[in-house]
């Protein structure tokens, strides 16, 4: 490390400006200029090739007991999916109506990323769908849509050179917090806020704010995940505000009406009108980052940190060492070189520092040592509660900072210096990371078992159930972890084509009292009843029941199951 200081600290002082941004003759032919359709290739075949490698072909063909957990997010993902395109078309058109049933819910709920599901279930729906898993490509799109990212990054940043892409590349791609997101898998999706830094970059380039990107991606970004969109948002408002002048004030409030005002036009086709009371959710303080976070992580740069509880671990933001000595170096760089550059873009450090403080909360610890109370983020009311989990909102500023480290390096350093220092990051980087990439692989490997004995289940259900009633609804249960048994019946449910009568959903609201009153109204001979036993007192189903008419139950896995008595003609049939 040292030598590399040493390096930086001869090359800097000779550079009198900053170089030229080509290290390839702008006069090549295609397939030897990085920014051109070869760079792209070679970007995208980079953040793949590490997919693959971390976590294999196979585990992003969708293969493997990762995507065939009962009980973990990743159900919800593929219930939901898969109860999306089994079911006709219906207005609006992200409606489901299999769960939650019978007032239904919407695919964004669900968290079945609607956009891309959408685009699937225009390929083929209906109840003759087969059961499918479309998340592994998922994964495997969103790294390669990273190596995009990298490419247009650099495009725009008129920088040419293929080590540097090839590291901004590998950089993004193994970037910690995208890598520990493999259970959730909307929020892979990370290349939305690298399309919004090259839109950024774009827009200097152009001197003028571009629109039409902007037009296209907030809307795509609130239809795969709204955490996302909401902070590609910051990243667009920032880029409004440095264009802002007296002079074009008018246009600069057309396009940010325009941007929302589609989003909300388009709210009318697709999820309005939302049901009627949804929940407050309760987290926000609770799921942040802690202000070690970006420091601590690492095989090289092993900082002893623990945390004060475990809702931080949605709060992990390791940057790795590579990227933390490029960011101090090219800080070092910058300062001598380029001393207005913080003054050009003031609105986008502004934001920057506002989402890091809001990533912190308002409960900031350090370590496990408390800080500060900043009150005054609960002033945010509603948007504090549907972004609870603030420690995600550094994510802009993490990319940010490895953008801003490579770009430099490129720009100030000679090309043999560059080269040799990038080099030397990336590796540093790669072997910082190996426990972190053990941890990544552990995830997906160390995964239960089935959680449902299917054929047990089958025999006691038998071939006339259309419908499942499942007890105590979604938030409704005190005693037990709805994960550990609604999530595999949701799984179950979807799979038979049936309907269930809540969800692991968000915004779900089901009564929790009158549970008889309710079997009563909706029992027929096509019902089934699904008890979550560790959610009940001795003796509290027996007394549902006898307020019912007669059932026939029995206990399988973590469920009391419950039929409806066949009628005296039936018996005789």
């Amino acid at each position: 490390m040292s030598a590399l200081r040493a390096l930086i600290g001869r090359v800097v002082p000779a550079q009198p400006a900053a170089r030229s941004v080509h290290l390839t003759d702008p006069a090549q032919p295609w397939w030897r200029r990085s920014d051109g359709a070869a760079g792209l290739a070679w970007a995208a075949l980079i953040t793949l090739g590490y997919a693959c490698w971390l976590f294999s072909a196979t585990f992003l063909r969708g293969h493997g007991a990762f995507w065939l957990q009962e009980s973990a997010d990743l159900t919800q993902y593929i219930a939901g999916y898969n109860a999306f395109v089994r079911e006709p078309w219906h207005w609006p058109i992200l409606r489901i109506t299999s769960l939650n049933a019978p007032e239904g819910t919407l695919a964004t709920f669900l968290d079945a990323v609607p956009l891309y599901a959408v685009l699937l279930k225009l390929v083929q729906h209906g109840p003759d769908t087969p059961m499918r898993n479309p998340y592994g490509i998922w994964i495997a799109l969103c790294f390669t849509l990273q190596g995009v990212g990298a490419w247009w990054i650099c495009r725009e940043a008129r920088v040419r050179g293929w080590v540097t892409l090839s590291v901004l590349a590998i950089l993004l791609a193994s970037f910690p917090a995208l890598t520990i997101r493999i259970n959730h898998l909307s929020l892979m999706a990370q290349w939305l806020l690298l399309f919004g830094i090259a839109i950024y970059l774009r827009s200097g380039r152009l001197g003028r704010l571009s629109a039409g990107a902007w037009l296209a991606m907030i809307p795509m970004a609130f239809y795969i995940n709204i955490y996302l969109c909401a902070m590609l948002s910051a990243i667009f408002l920032a880029d409004v505000l440095r264009h802002l002048n007296r002079a074009n004030a008018a246009r600069m409030a057309v396009v940010v009406v325009a941007v929302y005002g589609l989003l909300a036009l388009s709210l009318g086709m697709t999820m309005l009108p939302l049901a009627k009371g949804g929940n407050t959710e309760w987290g926000f303080g609770y799921y942040s980052m802690n202000i070690m976070a970006p420091f601590t992580g690492g095989s090289v740069l092993a900082i002893p940190t623990s945390l004060p509880h475990d809702g931080q671990g949605e709060g992990y933001n390791y940057l790795g060492l590579g990227v933390l000595v490029a960011a101090g170096l090219a800080w070092r760089m910058r300062r001598q070189r380029d001393p207005g550059l913080a003054r050009r873009h003031r609105a986008l450090l502004v934001l920057l520092a506002m989402l890091t403080v809001y990533a912190v909360s308002n409960t900031a610890y350090f370590g496990k040592v408390h800080v500060y109370d900043f009150s005054v983020l609960n002033l945010l009311g509603p948007l504090k509660d549907m972004f609870r989990s603030s420690g995600r909102f550094f994510w802009p500023v993490g990319y940010a900072i490895v953008v801003f480290g490579v770009l430099t390096m490129h720009r100030y350093l000679d090309r043999r210096h560059a080269i040799a220092a990038l080099l030397l990051l990336g590796v540093i980087q790669m072997v910082d990371l190996r426990e972190h990439h053990k941890r990544v692989r552990a995830s997906v490997s160390n995964v239960p078992g089935p959680a449902i004995d299917a054929a047990r289940w089958d025999a006691f259900l038998g071939a006339g159930v259309k419908d499942l009633l499942y007890y105590p609804p979604f938030r409704c249960a005190t005693k037990s972890t709805p994960g550990h048994s609604l999530l595999p019946t949701m799984l179950y449910a979807v799979r038979h084509h049936y309907t269930l009568s809540t969800g692991y959903i968000s915004r779900a609201h089901k009564p929790c009292d009158n549970y008889a009153q309710e079997i009563a109204a909706r029992l027929t001979p096509h019902t089934a009843i699904v008890f979550e036993t560790a959610a009940f007192e001795p003796g509290e189903i027996e007394r549902i029941l006898a307020a019912v008419p007669p059932t026939r139950c029995t206990t399988i896995d973590f469920a009391y199951l419950c039929r409806p008595q066949p009628q005296s003609s039936e018996m005789k049939r």
